[in-house]
């Protein structure tokens, strides 16, 4: 795995949810916190409390969820 390539929950944050001022990043970094509980989030490492996100997870974790509907056809009773 390249270390070169992560990034903390700071990081994802700022880039990944475009959280600028410090209760924004902090509310993102809360997001991030829940999706690794419930295991839907982005794979990550953790060395103690720090967490980091491969660059390459993230990257397929975004990819995974783009689509052209607000909700499924299923959802819609369809």
């Amino acid at each position: 795995m390249d270390v070169t390539a992560m990034m903390t929950s700071r990081k994802v944050a700022q880039l990944v949810f475009g959280a600028e001022t410090p209760e924004e990043i902090k509310r993102e970094e809360g997001y991030l916190a829940q999706l690794r509980y419930k295991g839907t989030g982005p794979k990550f490492f953790k060395e103690g409390n720090k967490i980091m996100y491969p660059v390459r997870e993230l990257n397929e974790w975004v990819e995974a969820r783009i689509t052209s509907r607000t909700r499924s056809l299923e959802e819609a009773g369809r």
